[in-house]
């Protein structure tokens, strides 16, 4: 019979996971809070501006983020997803 493997540790996922790519969800959460409406705090409005200002956060991967964080708000967590 096949061992089951341990869950993916949140560290190791995040050491795996693309910096851009992180900051590109960042970006479009908080885009998605002024959409809706709620107003954007000091902290929020320095980290949008790094954001933009960031290379490597393109149109494209932003686009990307937002899609897939509508996704995971109307759809809830993939079954691959690791769960703090």
């Amino acid at each position: 019979m096949a061992e089951m493997k341990s869950p993916v540790s949140r560290n190791e996922l995040d050491c795996r996971m693309d910096p851009y790519w992180r900051k590109a969800r960042l970006a479009a959460r908080l885009l998605l809070k002024r959409q809706a409406g709620k107003p954007w705090s000091a902290r929020d409005r320095r980290l949008a501006q790094r954001l933009a200002d960031d290379p490597g956060v393109t149109n494209r991967l932003l686009d990307q983020a937002l899609s897939s964080v509508g996704a995971r708000q109307r759809n809830g967590y993939s079954i691959l997803d690791v769960i703090p």
